[in-house]
């Protein structure tokens, strides 16, 4: 097989957490393909210890999302960049700023994504790929590597919880895509039909800014709450001691998957062919006639009060349990 002419490779996906997640198949691809290859990856400092211990990335650089494309931190950065020397760009990001900054940065081969929503967003970062790496093979399964002190955090955090763990991320409820979270009561009515068929622990996962919205929950038994408790990385070492994970289309729903966690996500107006539980998984998804939609607004709440989309309303928690 003839390798590409490419010795050194950056890769760029500011956000969100699961989009990320979903690249990290395509960098294996790409290794597995030339493993002489040195990958470095530009992301932002929320994402970066997700990837620090990633056995396939050599370096990985940060940015601030929010960043103003004519200014000194631009120029800077794009300095940085043209001092590595990179033979090429993937860019999965592909804004007006993130092209003007690999101008400045004068990387001029290369890759750029361009969304498909017929297939799956793990299948469309690998095509894009295929630019560079024709021969390129689909990796089948996402794998993520946490450091170790985090991973013994989430050991030393868990070891008084009586298993299974049980991991319920409800977080997301002033998301602005309606269609993505589950009701709260629902939840409750789903956390205690789980604590009476496993008899184990329920951790409560989400958001600090849906805390208040999210303390219903405490009403599931034998319940801890760790929503909006810990930072990024110690949150995605607990999600992988779990010994299953429920949740709307979510970033830490495809961090468990690429754990290995057995996971199971509720789609009501997101596409589950494009955002769904890649590989390993369960997608339980709305019957309902307008899903997917993926709108950011629900236009059965357009005059109504309420906060939950019908396709996720419509899902049942006996559902739910059949999976189990």
């Amino acid at each position: 097989m003839q390798k590409n002419n490419i010795k050194k490779l950056l890769i760029i996906r500011t956000g969100a957490i699961g989009d990320v997640v979903h690249t990290t198949a395509l960098f294996r691809a790409i290794k597995k393909y030339n493993p002489q290859i040195i990958i470095h990856y530009l992301t932002s400092e929320l994402i970066k210890p997700l990837l620090i211990e990633d056995r396939d990335i050599e370096k990985v650089l940060t940015i601030n999302p929010k960043f103003k494309m004519f200014s000194s931190y631009t120029k800077d950065l794009a300095n940085t960049l043209k001092q590595e020397k990179y033979d090429a760009v993937i860019n999965l990001q592909p804004s007006l700023k993130i092209k003007y900054l690999m101008f400045l940065a004068k990387i001029k081969k290369q890759a750029i994504y361009r969304k498909n929503f017929k297939i799956h967003a793990v299948t469309n970062f690998w095509k894009t790929g295929l630019k560079f790496f024709p021969e390129l093979k689909e990796e089948k399964e996402l794998k993520l590597y946490l450091p170790k002190e985090y991973i013994d955090f989430a050991k030393d955090k868990t070891k008084e919880y009586k298993r299974p763990f049980i991991i319920i991320n409800a977080g997301g409820v002033l998301s602005k895509r309606q269609g993505r979270t589950y009701p709260v009561a629902k939840w409750v009515e789903l956390g205690n039909k789980l604590q009476k068929k496993f008899d184990g622990t329920i951790i409560l996962n989400g958001a600090k800014e849906d805390k208040e919205i999210l303390s219903p929950l405490n009403e599931i038994k034998n319940s801890v709450n760790l929503i909006g408790e810990l930072p990024l990385i110690n949150s995605c070492a607990v999600i992988g001691e779990a010994d299953l994970m429920l949740s709307g289309d979510s970033g830490p729903l495809h961090i468990a998957t690429a754990l290995g966690v057995k996971s199971i996500g509720l789609y009501g107006a997101m596409p589950e062919k494009r955002t769904g539980c890649f590989s390993s998984g369960i997608n339980i998804v709305s019957k309902k006639s307008c899903v997917p939609c993926n709108r950011r607004k629900c236009k059965y709440l357009k005059k109504s009060k309420k906060i939950y989309a019908p396709c996720m309303e419509e899902i049942t928690t006996d559902e739910i349990i059949k999976m189990l």
